[in-house]
């Protein structure tokens, strides 16, 4: 579980097999501006359930990069 949900400061954690239906939601939310629910984790690897509003979030960071990043090694 390497892909993340940045919402203003706080990192959440998305399951792989969960990330096509996060990231419809996320754009939902965004695009009309109404309020979606998602099961993520936290740091310690908790299941959370993170509201998110899309008409108060001003931005949000949808990371489904799988592999290293440039600047890490794999």
């Amino acid at each position: 579980m390497n892909k993340k949900l940045v919402i203003g400061e706080q990192e959440w954690g998305i399951a792989d097999a969960d990330a096509d239906g996060v990231a419809r939601l996320v754009r939902e939310a965004m695009s009309n501006g109404t309020t979606v629910e998602l099961q993520l984790y936290d740091v310690t690897g908790q299941g959370v359930t993170v509201f998110l509003n899309g008409a108060a979030a001003a931005c949000v960071v949808l990371d489904l990069t799988t592999g290293p990043r440039p600047s890490e090694m794999s």
